[in-house]
């Protein structure tokens, strides 16, 4: 019998063989690959994928609810039920497990179980570039074939880095040691394909990561200082860069006074100074003010 035209067809031996590298779940074992099964697969009218998309959309907007981010996460994930392939869902799932669990939980098994899946949603979305597929499928490392991907690949990476870095955050000093090279090899990949991609987002994650790194793992502040700096010039509205920086520079440094002054600008911000992500700037405000609250318990 033939389909009509407007149903989504999918080849269910190709994608026997479609790598996504799927996270496990929760704050448990490690990370190990794994394939979207053949069973996974629904046939579904393409009008009605794209209801869901929409519905899905409508939620998304009002992500500063709890509840409507976490319903508009849920109709993404139904629209891959049908459409497993779909970069543009897969991308907007991996951004927005990262913010749901910055800005809505606090359980930490909570927040571990979405940057997983915010991780896996990303790592899916990488893979749909044929190249980088191949070259992991065939056994090299996946941090060792970002040369494949290309500039519309950036969402996707960058939020495998983001999500990677807070779960590891979370699993431990020696779970972000073990992902160490996985991550700075990432964030110097966005850095050097799109600097200007999310308002900096290169330079800040590796500002980051030089911060945090001990010296024998590649720590080194004065390139913390020179990243988180090229950051502020590309935006110097993004609160997330101030904050991030005087977490990990100012006290490494133990430099109180730019502390102070970071999280002083943070806080004094207006959130709507970036239009479309205004939750997202609140998220990274409310940090800003925990810690500036903290400010004499940070210092010698």
């Amino acid at each position: 019998m033939k389909m009509k035209k407007n149903m989504v067809i999918f080849s269910l031996t190709a994608m026997a063989t479609f790598l996504v590298f799927v996270s496990l779940s929760g704050c448990g074992a490690n990370r190990e690959a794994a394939y979207i099964k053949p069973d996974t697969i629904k046939v579904v009218e393409k009008e009605k994928v794209n209801e869901l998309i929409k519905k899905a959309d409508i939620f998304y907007e009002k992500r500063a609810e709890a509840e409507s981010m976490e319903t508009a996460i849920k109709n993404y994930e139904k629209v891959l039920e049908a459409d497993p392939t779909n970069k543009v869902v897969l991308q907007k799932l991996a951004y927005a497990c990262y913010w749901y669990a910055a800005g809505h939980l606090i359980a930490e098994n909570a927040q571990c179980e979405y940057y997983n899946k915010g991780a896996q949603y990303g790592e899916r979305a990488m893979a749909l570039n044929s190249a980088f597929k191949a070259r992991v499928a065939a056994g090299e490392k996946d941090y060792k074939c970002l040369d494949a991907l290309g500039k519309e690949d950036i969402p996707s990476g960058y939020w495998v880095f983001a999500n990677l870095g807070r779960w590891s955050n979370l699993k431990g000093f020696t779970t972000v040691l073990k992902h160490k090279s996985k991550l700075k090899t990432m964030a110097d990949w966005v850095t050097d394909t799109d600097e200007n991609y999310f308002y900096g987002a290169g330079h800040r994650a590796l500002g980051t990561f030089y911060a945090k790194a001990p010296s024998f793992a590649g720590g080194d502040l004065d390139k913390a200082k020179l990243h988180f700096e090229k950051s502020i010039n590309i935006s110097d509205d993004y609160i997330g860069t101030k904050v991030l920086m005087a977490e990990f520079y100012a006290v490494k440094k133990q430099d109180k006074e730019l502390f102070i002054k970071l999280l002083t600008a943070a806080v004094n911000k207006d959130v709507n100074s970036i239009p479309g992500i205004e939750f997202e700037m609140s998220v990274d405000q409310k940090k800003a003010k925990e810690l500036l609250a903290k400010a004499d318990e940070m210092f010698e």
